[in-house]
Parts: C-alpha cells; structure tokens; sequence
C-alpha cells in the first residue's frame, strides 16, 4: 500500500488542530466490478443499466471507502456525484436472481436530501434496488429504527423514494426489546460518556443498530443452483456515514446456513416491527431460530447461543446481540482464549469504547502484551457522540498503552478485530456492528461475524487468509497519522 496525500477540500473547517496530511486508502482487493476504464471507477447504475461483478465473488470478499476519501476528499462536501463505494454496494444488489429476495435490516437509511445536498451516494443503491425489483420481480424488505435517529421528516423521504419498490418496516426502541419506554431517567444531562446503564433505562439505549443485506439468489453462476449472498458492513446506507467515517464491507458469498441465519433474523425483527402483541409472545415467524435460540430477559428477547456455525468447512460463525445479561462479554471472551506464542499479533479497529468496558478491555490487552503479543488499537475519537472518554483516556496511560492504544486521524466506524501470526495471514478476523459497549452487547441488535482460516477446509481457508490480509492492510493504513487519545 502507498501512503497517499489527503485532499483539502474543507478539511480545515472540519477538524480542528494541526491538519492531517495523509489519508488511509486501499485497494478493492480481489472482488471483480464492473468499472469505467475512462475512470477506473466502479460504474453506477442507470435506469437502463444494472452493472454487477465480471466474475462471481470468492468466498469472502472486503472492500473500503478510504479510496474515495483519497481521491475526493475528506466529506467531499461540494461534490454530489455519488462515491465508488455506493456504486460497489449497488453492483452487488444488480446481482439478485430473478424472483429472489433481499432483506435488509438497518439503523437508518437516508433518501432524496435536498437539492444543495442530494442523498445521490444513496441513491445509486435505490436504483440498482429499483431495477432488480422492476424487470426480475425481486422482492425488497428493509427493517430500520424509528428513533430519534430517523426524524418523520426522513422517513417521508425514505417512503416517497422506495414506494413500490421495497417494504419497509421500523422497530420501536429496538426490535427485540418488549419494554415500555419511559423517556430518560436523567433527562437534564444524559452522560453518554458514562456507563449509560446508570441514566438511561434498557429502552433508551436499545436500537436496531444492524447493518445487512441478505440476498436470497445470485446469478453470477449459470448451473441452476441457489448461491446466496450475505453482505454486512460497519455502515448505513446514507451519505454522512460513506463521507464521513471509513467504513468497510464485507461479503460472504454461499453460505446458505449463514444465509439463512440472517434471513431468519430479519423475519423475527419484522414480526417485532409489525405486531408488539405478537413479539411480546414470542410468535416469531423464524420458527427454528426462535425455538433453539430465542429468551426473553428483562423484556428482551436475547440471543441465548454465543456462537452460530454456518456451512461445514467454512470456519464461520456469527453471533447476534442482544445477548444475555449474564454471558460473558463477547469480545474479552476472544482476547481471553489468544495464546500469544501461536497468535501473536493482534489489530483492533473500533468506533466506541465505554467506561464500563473498557476496564475489562485494559486489562486484556496488558495481559496478551505481558504474554508477548504485539497489541495494537485504534479507536474514533471523532464523529457523533464522543467516542472516547477522559475516563478511557485516563486507564490507557495509567496501564501504559497509550502509544498501543491510539485514536485515528479521521473518523473511523469500523468494528474489526484480528488475531494471527506474527508473520502469516492463517488466523481469524472479527467484523459486524457491534462496538464495545454495554448497550451494543446486551440490549441492542447487532452481529458479530467470526471467519478463522485453520478452522475451514480447501479454498475456504484460502480465501480466509487471502482477505485477512486485506482487513489487515485496511487497519494499516487507518493507523495513519494515529494520535494519543485524549
């Protein structure tokens, strides 16, 4: 990878402090687009045309956004055509089977904006959905949150621009979550920097905070057979989270048991969304999922099974959130089990970090520095609300990490964890939406997937190590111009 200059383009009145001369980028890596050789850009959709991959997907795939911000600019604020990024995520909806399915279970979406500030990153994903539904009859569902996060002025956007296109659906307060929101227990001065479990009830903090899309069918390969897709990705369909952070994307392409995972679990958030009497009961239409999996604790149904395998030899496994109140925190769980004379090197990229987890975090990770691993974090200090506390700051330097624990230049929103060799690719990648929180972990829906190369078999570990060496030259280059937390 190249160390490459930022554009200028109104950084300055973004950031404040001395200004960030270089840019994390990195290469699309091994999925095929299909690209502009005038541009070498990903091209976009039209309503006459559904661009999708040259060649079928391998196995897993990881593509970024750093190279739009490399080439356009941090924000790109004044320039409305849409990002590479969004014409990649497009290309791979153009891929839907005719009469197959896409569900799509997301935090929020935006639509239309205004014409100063057009939703067009968007709005290439709404027409390659648009073209799919229109001329090979798929059928489109998306389930959001209709919080705060999604003011009806948006939603009315959202609804005039996919009418006729997809179904939409919103859970209240999260969909799992059964309870009754009361508002704010502390509504004068809600401490988001805190552990928010001390202010704020389960349905203040509880959201839909996922961020896939299954597709049902492809048809990339012409023998007959169904080969599903499963996309997740650390960000929403919106303009600001494409511009604003890097984000990644990830594809696991035929797995059919983790095909259906998903597709389960967007059928029970909808029945949540559509009918509380029937979530409240536990009538999921997923009925499998709900038998085997499904409790309910303090009014929400947790995902009792830490760990779901998908198809044989693929050495993957998802978990969903929420998870139950007393299992053991999901990520410390996977730093306690590293043995540092076999995975020696760990890179963590994360959005947010709590005061209550990141006691738990410090220790680990002076833990696996103490056993000999070489332990290296990066966290957001940037974007929405603060992503890092003086409280965190203070457990870093006090355990000596800082310069091991570092927040990124720009924004980051990735949640991507790695654990390998110190000089091999043969180890496992941690990828999804859920940040190092309390409320992520325990009362939200998010998902977390695990792909471990010495766990598969034949080109499923291959291709295993071929992307691990991609989400670890992506966190390389977002170490870029890292500083200190404060």
């Amino acid at each position: 990878m190249r160390l490459r200059r930022i554009g200028v383009l109104s950084l300055a009145s973004l950031v404040t402090g001395s200004l960030l001369n270089f840019l994390p980028a990195t290469e699309a890596g091994a999925i095929s687009f299909d690209t502009d050789p005038s541009t070498g850009l990903a091209k976009t959709v039209t309503k006459d045309s559904c661009p999708t991959l040259t060649e079928t997907p391998r196995y897993f795939e990881v593509f970024w956004n750093t190279d739009d911000m490399e080439s356009r600019g941090y924000l790109d604020a004044k320039n409305n055509s849409p990002w590479s990024f969004a014409n990649r995520i497009a290309q791979i909806i153009c891929g839907a089977k005719a009469r197959s399915h896409i569900y799509i279970g997301m935090y929020f979406v935006r639509a239309i904006g205004t014409s100063e500030r057009p939703e067009s990153d968007s709005e290439v994903i709404w027409k390659a959905m648009e073209y799919v539904h229109k001329y090979r009859k798929v059928s489109i569902g998306m389930v959001m949150d209709k919080g705060s996060i999604t003011p009806a002025s948006a939603k009315k956007l959202i609804r005039k621009r996919l009418k006729g296109i997809a179904s939409l659906y919103w859970c209240s307060k999260g969909c799992f979550n059964t309870n009754t929101y009361n508002g704010l227990t502390n509504p004068t001065n809600p401490t988001w920097d805190e552990d928010l479990q001390k202010y704020l009830t389960i349905s203040d903090v509880s959201i839909n905070h996922e961020k896939f899309m299954v597709m049902t069918n492809t048809r990339w390969e012409k023998d007959g057979k169904t080969h599903p897709l499963v996309y997740s990705s650390s960000g929403q369909f919106a303009r600001s989270q494409f511009r604003g952070y890097t984000q990644e994307a990830s594809v696991i392409y035929d797995d059919k048991q983790m095909a259906k995972l998903f597709t389960d679990r967007y059928m029970n958030m909808k029945t949540c969304a559509t009918s509380a009497s029937k979530c409240r009961a536990g009538k999921f239409s997923a009925t499998a999922y709900k038998k085997d999996t499904l409790v309910k604790q303090r009014g929400i149904w947790v995902d009792s099974v830490y760990k779901h395998p998908t198809d044989a030899g693929r050495g993957t496994t998802v978990s969903f959130s929420p998870q139950p109140q007393k299992a053991s925190e999901f990520y410390i769980q996977q730093f306690g089990n590293v043995d540092c004379s076999v995975d020696n090197k760990i890179r963590v990229a994360m959005y947010r970090l709590t005061d209550s987890r990141a006691v738990q975090f410090v220790r680990q990770m002076v833990r696996l520095k103490r056993a000999g691993c070489d332990v290296q974090v990066l966290l957001s200090q940037q974007g929405g609300a603060q992503t890092i506390s003086k409280e965190v700051a203070r457990l870093f330097k006090k355990a000596n990490m800082t310069s091991r624990i570092r927040c990124t230049a720009l924004p980051t929103h990735t949640k991507l964890v790695l654990i390998t060799p110190a000089d091999s690719s043969a180890g496992r990648v941690l990828f999804g939406t859920s940040n190092m929180t309390t409320w992520g972990l325990r009362y939200s829906e998010e998902h977390t997937i695990t792909i471990d190369s010495r766990k598969a078999t034949g080109q499923y570990a291959e291709d295993i190590k071929r992307v691990v060496a991609q989400y670890e030259a992506g966190w390389n280059e977002l170490s870029l111009g890292s500083k200190v937390c404060k």
